[in-house]
């Protein structure tokens, strides 16, 4: 594993990387960031896992050609004001050009084909979450696992905890982009048995998406029909004047973080 970024003192976390392939993904091989919070050397702790996409955007900028998140910085900061006691995070690079099919566990925006995201669920859980387990000092448990991601990323994390339930119990969805598969989403949900205990965390911001607020229209009806499902907590937030893009996600990150995994102060 490389190092990518040392702690400081006790009130930093660090970012390690390594590549793992993705046999679901024939001849796919990613590389995958784990965050490590502040103090996990000697703490003895075991922590929650929030499971990311599009990994290259949440820690470094000089990995993203969009900006980055700031992830680990934003979870240092929640952790030196004492709001959370940590997390690990797991965030998976996306595929470039592949990316659409990967995240799509339905058809393309043209409405025609079937794309991948199925299968890269799979290895989430089949592949990367024992592994994490393996190395990591997780809490393995299904109320300490989330996913979360934005757009795309959203879209796949909305996909996995109801095909999923009995391993993600948190979902973070950003700025989903519902317009190709709104009528898949609501379908899976309706059709969707589960444990109960799911915290679904979805936001939208005000000026996102062409036509003019496509992506409110659709997160607002996918909203209405998570309210009447059982089993289902939901914290739905509109940003007025949020736009589609990292700066946003980033800066909604860290009430939703906390809303997810029952952080102080939210």
């Amino acid at each position: 594993m490389n190092n990518k970024a040392s702690a400081s003192g006790n009130t930093s976390g660090r970012v390690l990387t390594f590549k793992r392939d993705i046999p679901q993904l024939r001849a796919a091989r990613r590389r995958i960031w784990v965050y490590l919070p502040p103090g996990y050397e000697n703490s003895g702790l075991r922590y929650p896992v929030l499971y990311m996409h599009d990994g290259q955007n949440l820690f470094d900028p000089k990995t993203s050609h969009c900006g980055a998140w700031g992830v680990g910085r934003i979870l240092d900061g929640l952790y030196r004001k004492k709001k959370t006691p940590g997390a690990i995070i797991a965030g998976i690079d996306n595929g470039g050009s592949k990316r659409w099919d990967e995240y799509s566990p339905w058809g393309k925006a043209d409405g025609t084909g079937r794309c991948s995201g199925g299968k890269y669920a799979r290895f989430l859980v089949e592949d990367l979450k024992p592994l994490i387990d393996e190395k990591f000092r997780t809490a393995p448990g299904r109320e300490n696992t989330g996913i979360a991601g934005s757009s795309l990323g959203a879209i796949i994390s909305f996909y996995a905890i109801f095909r999923y339930p009995d391993v993600f119990s948190r979902a973070g969805v950003f700025s989903p982009y519902f317009r190709f598969a709104l009528a898949d989403a609501k379908a899976l949900v309706k059709r969707a048995r589960l444990p109960g205990g799911l915290r679904v965390y979805m936001d939208v911001g005000t000026k996102e998406g062409e036509p003019k607020e496509a992506y409110l229209k659709d997160t607002r009806a996918m909203a209405a029909v998570l309210s009447g499902k059982e089993g289902v907590t939901q914290r739905f937030v509109v940003e007025k004047g949020g736009k589609h893009n990292e700066k946003a996600w980033a800066r909604r990150f860290p009430a939703a973080f906390l809303w997810l995994f029952g952080g102080t102060g939210e």
